[in-house]
């Protein structure tokens, strides 16, 4: 056992469920959800690190993987009005948005026949005509252009609404899409899970259980695929903490989730407001020169992923 988390488990300083919360992940035992909230609401980032890095270094060994994307964004125009997103227009502001063709998309792939990347991510707003038909031959087209580039695209969000206008299951749906070129999908749409969250944020589109069932299909099929959580809006931390246990409880019928992204937001009031994204569409920060600020906002930091 690594000294530090030795130290945790010693430590009089820390209270008796810190040190039990650290043994049990010494132990390779779960973490309840009541213990999940306690993190929440009395754990620093310091101890939290241990406890994750142990757990890193324990399945995975010293070793970080990368790939290298780009990314396609069909459409910002949405027939969702989700309450946080400032990305999206509705189809009344058409004038504000941008509508690729599958021509548009197929060449954006094109300009990186010479790069060396690994990875095309395809994620935007939904729109009636990008429907099951459109995206099996996009993929199609992609696949036999370039048969070295994984494909990832479409969040259950995407999926929950061409499967639906289309009438066919979401296994039927996964099926055709993977077959068509599809070899993992992102974890976008999450947001918060429990209702009364979902209800005031993002009430119009995919439901948590509808969610939680096209990676179910997907995983079924033997492939893999994201997830993500949106917090620091309206939400407390034990709706954190649910959202989290679902997610585990579908790793654990299925095991093909690969990561998982938290997105932060910084608004406390509903309403369509700014939104800062720890995702990849950001620049990554070069911090030679950062000015950091000098007071931190607390827990707003990731929370690690736990047993």
């Amino acid at each position: 056992m690594p000294d530090a988390l030795q130290g945790l488990i010693n430590s009089p300083r820390l209270s008796p469920q810190h040190r039990t919360i650290a043994a049990k992940v010494a132990h390779d035992e779960r973490i309840t959800f009541e213990e999940g909230v306690f993190l929440y609401e009395h754990a620093e980032l310091p101890y939290l690190g241990i406890l994750a890095n142990y757990i890193r270094e324990k399945r995975h060994g010293d070793q970080t993987f990368f790939n290298r994307n780009f990314h396609i964004e069909p459409t910002n125009l949405c027939v969702y009005d989700c309450k946080f997103c400032s990305y999206s227009r509705l189809l009344k502001q058409r004038s504000e948005g941008w509508e690729y063709t599958m021509d548009d998309m197929f060449n954006i792939v094109k300009k990186y026949d010479d790069q060396p990347v690994t990875e095309v991510h395809i994620v935007g707003g939904v729109l009636p005509q990008y429907d099951v038909a459109f995206y099996s031959e996009l993929f199609s087209r992609i696949r036999n252009h370039r048969p070295d580039l994984h494909i990832k695209a479409l969040t259950p969000v995407e999926y929950h609404y061409i499967f639906k206008k289309a009438k066919i299951s979401y296994a039927e749906g996964m099926k055709l899409m993977m077959d068509s070129g599809l070899q993992s999908i992102p974890g976008g749409g999450a947001e918060i899970f429990h209702p009364e969250v979902r209800e005031l944020i993002a009430k119009d589109k995919c439901t948590a259980d509808q969610w939680l069932a096209i990676h179910e299909e997907w995983h079924k099929l033997g492939n893999r695929s994201n997830a993500t959580m949106l917090y620091g809006h309206i939400e407390k931390f034990w709706h954190r903490v649910d959202h989290m246990e679902r997610l585990r409880a579908l790793q654990d019928r299925t095991g093909g989730f690969m990561s998982t992204q938290q997105l932060v937001e910084l608004i406390k009031q509903v309403g369509r407001v700014p939104i800062e994204r720890d995702t990849l569409y950001n620049v990554v920060t070069n911090y030679q020169d950062y000015q950091f600020e000098d007071v931190v906002k607390p827990k707003f930091y990731k929370l690690p992923v736990l047993n």
